[in-house]
Formats: C-alpha cells, sequence, structure tokens
C-alpha cells in the first residue's frame, strides 16, 4: 500500500471516528441524568407505592386520567367519562389507536386486566379500591363500566395510579398463576412515553423514548433518562457541577440547594407542595395514648426555630391537610411552642415531671430529623419529659409500623399527596382500616372519626363535603395524633437548559419527562 493511499485512509478513519463523535455527542445532548435519595424496590406497577418507584411508573405507563398543575384531572387514555347521580356507575370511553411498547393496541380489555390484576395482588395502591370496586366491565373495544359498591366521591382522583398493563403480553409471561409478576421484575407492558431498557438494583435505572407515543413528541424532547441513587450530596453537587447530573432530587439538604444555585448553569425550582412532614405519635401506646401527654409534646415542639432555622422557607402546617388541597380548613387550630401549657397538660397526664421516656424514631443518616430530635429533647427535658432517639433505615420503620406494639411512641414522617383530595390525608392516617401502615402509625382507632370520613366519602356534593373535612380536621388536631411540622418547599435542582417543568401536587407527577426538552 502507497504512503498516499495509507494517508488517505487514516484520514478517512479520523474522520470516520470524528463523525461518530460527534454524533455521540448530538445524542448526549437528549440524555437526562437524575439523582434519587433512595433505592427502587419494584417496578411492577401494581406493587409500587413511594416516590422513586411512581417516578418511573408515571413515564413507562399511560392511566385513564392524569393529573393537572392544579389539581384536577386531565384526560389520558380516556377521552371522556361520565357517571350517574348516585356516584355508583362510571362510564370510560378509550381513545383509539394507543400502542403498548410491543406495538399491539390498548383495549377497554387492558383496562379492565388491570384492575383486576391490582386488586388480586392486594399490593401497591390497591387499598384506593379495594373496600369500593365492585365491577370492572367491557362492553366494546374502547368502552370500559365501573361500577362501585358505594358512592366513593374522590375516585376520578385515584385513578392516575392504575397504571394501564398489556394484559396479553403480561400473561403471555406468567409462570405458575404469578400473573406476570416474575418477568415484570425486568421489564415493562406499558404505553408510556418511556419503556424500560435496563436496571442495576441499588444503583441507576435507565428508561428510553417510545418512539409510537400516541402524544407525539416535540423537537428536542427527552431521549433517554438515568436515573442513579445518590446519598452523598457532595457527589451530587459535584456531578451537577459537571453536567453529568441534569437533575438533582428533591429530598437533599437545604445547604445543598443554596451550592447548587450558585453554580453557573443551574437553577433552583421551588414548588409549595401538598406534602407534609408529620411527628406520627402512636395513639394505643403507653404513655402516649393519654391525651394529655400528647397535648404536652405539641406545646413542647419549636415550630418557629424549627422551621427558621433548621429548614428555613418553610410554613408551619395547619392540621392534616395541607393548604394547597381543596378541603383545607384554614380556621383549625394550630399549636404553637409554649413550655408553660406543656407542663399543664403534664400535670393533667397524672405523670410527674421526669416519670416518662419516649422514644422518636427518625430515619438513619436523615441530619434534618436528627437536628429536630435534639432541639425537641432539649425542650422536653424542661417540660419534664425524656426523649430518647431511635434512627432506623426506612425499611425497618416500615416493617415497625405493621403492629401496634412495635409501632414507635413518636414517627417523622414525610406523607406526599396520592391523590389530591383531602381524603388521601384522612383516610389514610387516620380510618381505623389503613392502622399498620407507616401513612398511619397514629393507629388512632376512632369510631366518630371513621364514620365521618366514611359519609365524606359518600358525600358527592362538594361544599357539603368541605364541611365534613372541616369538622374532622378540628376533631382530629383535638385528639392531638400528630405534631403536624410544616408543608415541605419543595426544590429542585437542575441545569438551566432543561425546560417544560411543571409541579403536580400527586407525588412524582411532576417528574414526567414526555414534558420536558432541552432549550436549543
Amino acid at each position: 500500500m502507497s504512503r498516499r493511499v495509507l494517508s488517505t485512509v487514516v484520514v478517512f478513519i479520523l474522520l470516520s471516528a470524528l463523525m461518530i463523535f460527534t454524533t455521540g455527542v448530538i445524542a448526549q445532548k437528549n440524555i437526562v441524568g437524575m439523582s434519587l435519595n433512595q433505592e427502587i424496590s419494584t417496578i411492577d406497577p401494581s406493587k409500587t407505592t413511594d416516590w422513586t418507584e411512581s417516578m418511573v411508573i408515571v413515564n413507562l405507563y399511560d392511566s385513564l386520567v392524569t393529573p393537572n398543575p392544579d389539581g384536577t384531572m386531565a384526560p389520558l387514555i380516556a377521552e371522556d367519562w361520565d357517571y350517574t347521580e348516585d356516584g355508583l356507575n362510571y362510564t370510560f370511553d378509550i381513545k383509539k389507536g394507543i400502542k403498548f411498547h410491543d406495538g399491539s393496541e390498548l383495549t377497554a380489555e387492558d383496562v379492565k386486566f388491570s384492575f383486576d390484576r391490582m386488586l388480586e395482588l392486594k399490593q401497591g395502591y390497591s387499598w384506593l379500591w379495594l373496600d369500593v370496586l365492585n365491577e370492572v366491565k367491557v362492553t366494546d373495544d374502547y368502552t370500559v363500566e365501573i361500577t362501585l359498591n358505594r358512592p366513593y366521591s374522590p375516585f376520578v382522583s385515584t385513578l392516575p395510579w392504575l397504571a394501564i398493563l398489556n394484559k396479553e403480553q403480561v400473561m403471555a409471561n406468567e409462570v405458575e398463576g404469578d400473573m406476570g409478576q416474575d418477568w415484570l421484575l425486568d421489564h415493562d407492558a406499558g404505553s408510556g412515553a418511556y419503556k424500560f431498557k435496563s436496571w442495576e438494583r441499588g444503583n441507576q435505572i435507565v428508561f428510553e423514548k417510545f418512539d409510537d407515543y400516541f402524544q407525539g413528541w416535540r423537537d428536542n424532547s427527552i431521549d433517554e433518562v438515568r436515573a442513579r441513587v445518590i446519598y452523598s450530596d457532595s457527589t451530587v453537587l459535584s456531578e451537577m457541577k459537571t453536567g453529568d447530573l441534569t437533575i438533582a432530587d428533591h429530598y437533599r439538604a437545604l445547604e445543598t440547594y443554596d451550592r447548587l444555585d450558585n453554580l453557573e448553569g443551574v437553577k433552583i425550582q421551588k414548588a409549595q407542595s401538598g406534602e407534609i412532614f408529620y411527628l406520627k405519635i402512636n395513639t394505643q401506646k403507653p404513655p402516649v395514648d393519654n391525651i394529655h401527654v400528647r397535648k404536652a409534646l405539641s406545646w413542647a415542639f419549636d415550630y418557629e426555630t424549627f422551621n427558621t432555622k433548621i429548614e428555613p422557607g418553610t410554613e408551619q402546617s395547619r392540621g392534616p391537610v395541607p393548604k394547597i388541597i381543596a378541603g383545607h380548613n384554614p380556621d383549625v387550630f394550630q399549636y404553637e411552642k409554649n413550655l408553660d401549657k406543656a407542663k399543664e397538660e403534664l400535670a393533667k397526664s397524672g405523670f410527674e415531671p421526669g416519670e416518662l421516656t419516649i422514644t422518636y424514631c427518625y430515619v438513619e443518616g436523615f441530619e434534618m430529623e436528627r437536628k429536630l430530635g435534639l432541639m425537641y429533647q432539649a425542650d422536653l427535658a424542661e417540660v419534664g419529659i425524656n426523649l430518647e432517639l431511635q434512627p432506623e433505615t426506612w425499611g425497618r420503620i416500615t416493617d415497625l409500623a405493621s403492629n401496634v406494639e412495635s409501632t414507635p411512641h413518636i414517627t417523622a414522617v414525610f406523607s406526599a399527596a396520592n391523590y389530591p383530595d383531602p381524603d388521601n390525608y384522612l383516610y389514610t392516617a387516620y380510618h381505623s382500616s389503613a392502622s399498620g401502615t407507616w401513612m398511619s402509625m397514629e393507629w388512632l382507632q376512632n369510631e366518630e372519626i371513621d364514620k365521618m370520613i366514611m359519609e365524606a366519602r359518600r358525600t358527592l356534593e362538594k361544599e357539603k363535603r368541605n364541611e365534613i373535612y372541616y369538622e374532622i380536621q378540628d376533631k382530629i388536631v383535638n385528639l392531638a395524633p400528630d405534631i403536624f411540622i410544616y408543608s415541605l418547599l419543595k426544590r429542585y435542582g437542575m441545569q438551566e437548559h432543561l425546560k417544560g417543568f411543571e409541579f403536580v401536587p400527586v407525588m412524582s407527577f411532576e417528574y414526567d419527562f414526555h414534558k420536558l426538552y432541552f432549550e436549543e
């Protein structure tokens, strides 16, 4: 081979490599890297519950309806719906031509299957419908009729959590009657904007754009999402600085967001959320089964210092329903720090100062919750109550919540809006049937509250429902089963070239990557 020919070959190879490199760079601009503060346990939509799992499901699957930024419901795979005056029968018309990721068409039969599978497995969000759903009937390929056994006023608001699965694909991968559970450990059967690509458990999950998504795609849309578990805030900071991360999730230390805000090319998005931070009190466990002890605990907490020093920029929560949710009672009683009143309540309880020792359980490694415990410990010592700090992993806390004896006296818990309705906060925390989960560590077991919650569920007229909700909130605050700390002001670190972000008051729906795009 002559030198001239060899030179030409070398130049060609170099140009080809440059083209590949350039193409790779162009492709990379449509990849979003996102941090997660906790691991993902499952991507089976009939089993998911927490924010990281839900974030994946929001992108891999579609539901009948989807929440708007104002909390109302918009059509998604259902183009329209109607219901009878008694609130017992709902009819949903399904859009034609929606494709699953395997190319098959989504029909009414898939909607019925998804309901049936959810209720059969009795996991995930099945609790939303287990005691109210009577029958799901397919009347034709694109029409579903749903019958409830009693009126359930927030029903449509719960439907974003019914991810529609491809029945044929799931059942083709069924093993020994497991309804595809084993297969769905590493696959998806959805029609969502993104499809599953890979998952390295404990580290990273990747999903990629579904080109045939029925809602179509705008220019500069996101081609691929890489969501990675990163516990260290310093790692988040360094990777946001280099651009390896596009989004820093909303569960980082406040100092981290301040530092992110000072990085060139990074912005901080803020949104007042429907997520409340509580100290949940086990009302069935001595000595906090005594209402005067609980009230003493409520009067002893330093809300102002916490919300200005430990979590600056947050606002004290007024009762169990956040103010951004329609049905919040703006006049419900609100505690403040008053150690004299705390001592008065302790005296009414029959216990002497120094006699009580109460455990405060919080997530191990969560610095904010540890600081809270130390502050609270010092104030309670002045009242004459000993507070012991009990750090646990989140998985251990959910296990402890399963029975009343193991549930700690006090547990720090964040609870987000699964659906934008007061029922989300009242039923899941205070109805007796909800006890035994981390959402209901109060173990309230109050028959009057139970009846009122069920009455509100049966009441379809909005003003009448709100009257009931106002009264429930008054009664709950009077029973002092929780210390209501604040409604979370969510912060998100984002590269400035990422556009289209909108906060939605339903857990994880703000991470709908189909809405996001890169600025040219």
